[in-house]
């Protein structure tokens, strides 16, 4: 059975929330570094394939759907920005401070995506379109960092890739998403 797209989404949601709070709960720097990092990289997946499917989708609906992609866009863009914000931070407390402001930010954003965006989507977009594009926001796991890997990066380098990924999301990415919708029919539904 082919997923829909608001499982998924959720499911992304959930899974960053548990490395947040794995984070939280690290007793060593190196693992708490680890979790960071994968919050980090799961964001970066998360927020690129939401910003190129789904709020594409939405706003190719009707007015009320570009209203809620262009909120849903605004709070991605604060996130990006105290992403930015957090890479000058050399303290550690500072940085688990930082970080939970965050998160407190990207946990509003997920709470309401989940009661206004996900209906908007379920009531506008017929069920074999938002499996189909569950499939195509499932492919950003391809998004992998373009550093090479022989350890859980430090907490600069994940912020220089995921904010490259984040800041300038690259053009060619955006151009297949969009020619996959298409194909699909997903878009101009």
């Amino acid at each position: 059975m082919d997923s829909d797209l608001i499982d998924v989404i959720k499911s992304d949601h959930k899974e960053l929330e548990e490395c947040y709070n794995r984070y939280k709960s690290s007793t060593t720097t190196m693992e708490a570094n680890k979790w960071f990092y994968m919050f980090l990289l799961g964001l970066c997946r998360h927020s690129i394939a939401e910003e190129v499917i789904v709020y594409e989708m939405m706003e190719s609906v009707s007015d009320l759907g570009k209203g809620l992609g262009m909120k849903s866009r605004e709070d991605h863009m604060n996130v990006k920005l105290m992403l930015e914000d957090l890479r000058k931070i050399t303290s550690d407390i500072s940085f688990d401070v930082k970080f939970d402001d965050i998160f407190k930010h990207f946990w509003e954003h997920v709470l309401m995506e989940e009661k206004e965006d996900l209906p908007f989507i379920q009531q506008n977009i017929p069920l074999e379109k938002r499996q189909i594009a569950a499939k195509y926001f499932t492919m950003r796991t391809n998004l992998e960092p373009s550093f090479p890997q022989t350890e859980i990066p430090d907490r600069s380098a994940a912020l220089d890739m995921a904010l490259g990924l984040l800041l300038k999301p690259p053009e060619k990415l955006k151009e297949i998403f969009m020619n996959i919708s298409q194909q699909s029919g997903m878009v101009g539904v």
